[in-house]
């Protein structure tokens, strides 16, 4: 099965683009067989995933969310439904506890994004699983994460709009019947990560001018309030280049088991 376990909609994230139904369709003109809604400190409401799944059965439609934590780091939930992660102000061991506690599965998202460092304790508070997707920038730190807390590594996607959904999935071993299963099969490792070659290259074009235009500009001495209204895109991604990260995206071999 072949599943993008990190997905937003403009349902709820602000910062996404398409809805629901778009990223959907998308995912299955890609190929994949699934996706998990995990959008910022709010869940799809169970009703509306029953809705998505009897109208694009085969296709399967999960339940997640994305918590912001005290540290400002990110991390994906999966396999349970407590209201008290749609409330800001967790620090991250009390998540850790709490998703240990419900047997749910946890990863952290998108190490490294905001700054050089992350801000948690990867080794006494293990994530199951951190994503090794998000860039090419820091990804020999990102091993060294994955072996203080022994954890499986992830691709996810991200995605936020149609065209970046599915660049990024995870094979799984088995199919999983509902969240409870997803999270155990995740927990367990028991999935091959993978991306759509193809797709990255073209996605990375335009990226790469972005790049070239932002280390231009930091070599004239510009600032980020300057790139961002000479370019028109967020000042973060400035931050980013500035810092000496990359926004190009890593080319993660397809899937070796077609579907």
């Amino acid at each position: 099965m072949k599943i993008d376990c990190h997905v937003h909609s403009k349902e709820r994230s602000a910062c996404a683009v398409d809805g629901e139904e778009a990223m959907i369709r998308a995912a299955i003109g890609y190929g994949l067989n699934g996706l998990v809604f995990t959008d910022h400190d709010k869940y799809i409401p169970g009703e509306r995933v029953r809705e998505l799944n009897s109208k694009f059965a085969p296709f399967r439609v999960f339940q997640g969310i994305e918590v912001n934590t005290v540290e400002k780091e990110e991390f994906l939930v999966i396999g349970f439904y407590e209201p008290a992660l749609e409330k800001t102000g967790l620090h991250y061991a009390e998540l850790y506890a709490l998703v240990k506690e419900r047997g749910g599965f946890l990863a952290l998202a998108h190490p490294f994004r905001y700054r050089k460092e992350i801000g948690i304790d990867v080794k006494t508070y293990p994530p199951d699983a951190i994503e090794v997707s998000f860039s090419v920038s820091n990804q020999d730190k990102i091993k060294e994460l994955l072996r203080l807390a022994n954890a499986h590594p992830i691709s996810n996607s991200d995605g936020h709009r149609v065209l970046n959904v599915g660049m990024f999935y995870s094979y799984l071993h088995s199919t999983p019947k509902n969240e409870t299963e997803l999270a155990a099969i995740l927990k367990r490792g028991e999935y091959d990560c993978c991306g759509m070659p193809e797709r990255l290259k073209k996605i990375n074009e335009e990226p790469a001018k972005m790049e070239k235009e932002a280390l231009r500009m930091l070599a004239e001495g510009r600032d980020r309030e300057y790139y961002h209204k000479a370019t028109g895109n967020m000042p973060t991604l400035y931050d980013r280049i500035q810092r000496g990260d990359s926004i190009l995206k890593p080319i993660i071999p397809e899937a070796k088991v077609k579907d």
